[in-house]
């Protein structure tokens, strides 16, 4: 085996447990977005098109903002803006820094496991501010009668047709 195969082999689980950590700290931002989104929905009292606009205009604003402008929207306790700021601090770790600051570590086996159980650690850490948000936007659709849940799956329901009518109509490659 060469030493290509043999240090690709090595890094392999840190890779993964890397991909599953950025795979939530993205779920984390949709999450904020599609919070703002709804409410910026509902200070509009639902009109046509607001909820799309909003999506649109958060998907440009970083996780920062974004928790920026929850806390302009709603009044947010200390308590609940710290745990969101400090899952912000771990995101940007995860996203800036996990790799180029434990490149040294990554020599040596036992370094390279304690990457990898620390990118575990972060991604849990996240995915629970994660759970935090779900958990206000199925409170605030509670209160308009829907489940996020539902919501959720109308949207994946509404992506799997547009996609299926992009094929029937050429516009998707396979």
């Amino acid at each position: 085996m060469s030493t290509e195969n043999n240090v690709a082999s090595e890094m392999e689980p840190i890779f993964l447990e890397l991909g599953k950590a950025l795979l939530i700290c993205q779920s984390l931002e949709v999450s904020l977005r599609s919070l703002n989104a709804q409410l910026s929905h509902g200070e509009t009292d639902g009109e046509e098109g607001e909820f799309g606009a909003s999506l649109d205009l958060y998907s440009n604003e970083s996780l920062g903002q974004l928790i920026n402008t929850l806390r302009k929207r709603i009044d947010i306790p200390a308590e609940l803006s710290d745990y969101l700021e400090s899952g912000l601090k771990i995101r940007n770790e995860i996203v800036h820094d996990s790799m180029t600051r434990n490149i040294q570590r990554f020599a040596h086996p036992a370094g390279r496991l304690e990457v990898e159980f620390e990118l575990a650690g972060m991604k849990k850490e996240v995915k629970k501010r994660n759970i935090l948000v779900n958990k206000l936007m199925d409170e605030l659709f509670a209160k308009n009668a829907c489940a996020n849940a539902g919501l959720k799956r109308n949207a994946d329901d509404l992506w799997a047709l547009q996609i299926k009518m992009q094929g029937q109509h050429g516009n998707v490659k396979a």
